[in-house]
């Protein structure tokens, strides 16, 4: 084989070896090479766009839809291209949330997707320096005591709902343990019968399925809703598309009966899966049961419910 280093062994065969991986690379790494060439020769703004787009592709519907909305907003405030953004910019950008008001999970998320983009773009060698990889984020305390409703408190939101369609969607976000998304996502043809009452799957994060039994009560109330709709039709229809009800429309529902119940303002549609967690523990379900149920990808996730309310502390042998 005659390549530009014959005559020199050495050199040669090193040249045989490399030429050698890059035949066996694994696609990934091709396509890899190939969107790095492609981002060369587009137009900054278009190349940008493309990144953005690769950034988000094999990301969750509504992941990609979230960091959509963060980046769009991120860019319309620094006013620059991704390569001329400063760390100055992002602390700009950060405090701009802060005095917005927004929550330090709220912050915490915008500049983990931040950083996510810049890290893609170093990566991609659209920009020299990541200059996300610099901004540290202040953790947000994941304190699940203050977003805990008791089992009056859930009884009283939910019984003093007169809608019949709206007590179904609060009862099945309690005892179900949905996350908005799936409770919206659900079609007839996600409902089994089991003996007596039934099941139904979701589609949850990662795009991950799981079933979950429903007691006999809440399966009837569920039928109840169907009517002659075919089975690819949404349990939960919107009144104005016809087709899934947003989650949007979701969150208005809670809040509408937390203020009717006088539970916590803040009371949203997570709290309902926190309590259905919480008190499934208080009632000694078993912890892998209830991480199979809210679809948790670790257990660690869950047990989170069991420190917020401990049984027995040395504080009480003192």
């Amino acid at each position: 084989m005659q390549t530009p280093f014959s005559g020199d062994n050495q050199t040669e065969e090193t040249f045989c070896l490399l030429t050698r991986f890059l035949t066996m690379a694994p696609l990934a790494l091709v396509q890899d090479i190939r969107d790095r060439k492609q981002l060369r020769h587009l137009a900054p703004v278009d190349a940008q766009q493309k990144l953005i787009q690769m950034w988000l592709h094999g990301k969750a519907t509504l992941t990609q839809s979230a960091y959509q909305r963060i980046i769009t907003k991120f860019l319309g405030f620094v006013g620059k291209s991704l390569p001329e953004v400063t760390l100055e910019d992002l602390h700009d950008y950060w405090m701009q949330l802060e005095t917005q008001g927004n929550s330090t999970l709220t912050q915490e998320n915008h500049l983990s997707a931040i950083k996510s983009l810049f890290s893609f773009a170093a990566k991609m060698e659209y920009i020299e320096f990541n200059v996300g990889s610099a901004l540290k984020i202040k953790r947000s305390d994941d304190n699940l005591t203050e977003r805990y409703l008791s089992k009056e408190e859930v009884d009283l939101l939910i019984d003093g709902t007169t809608n019949t369609r709206d007590y179904i969607i609060l009862t099945l976000l309690y005892k179900g343990g949905l996350r908005v998304s799936e409770l919206c996502g659900l079609k007839w043809k996600d409902l089994m019968p089991r003996g007596d009452s039934g099941q139904i799957t979701v589609l949850g994060k990662g795009n991950k399925r799981r079933s979950i039994r429903l007691p006999l009560d809440l399966w009837q109330l569920l039928l109840s809703l169907r009517g002659n709709a075919p089975l690819d039709a949404p349990v939960f229809v919107s009144h104005k598309t016809k087709g899934h009800l947003h989650r949007q429309n979701i969150h208005p529902i809670v809040k509408a009966a937390a203020l009717r119940a006088g539970v916590n303002e803040k009371a949203s549609c997570h709290w309902l899966r926190h309590a259905h967690a919480t008190h499934s523990i208080l009632h000694g379900t078993n912890l892998a049961l209830i991480q199979k149920t809210l679809g948790h990808s670790n257990i660690a996730i869950t047990s989170k419910y069991l420190h917020a309310l401990p049984d027995d502390s040395s504080a009480l042998y003192l």
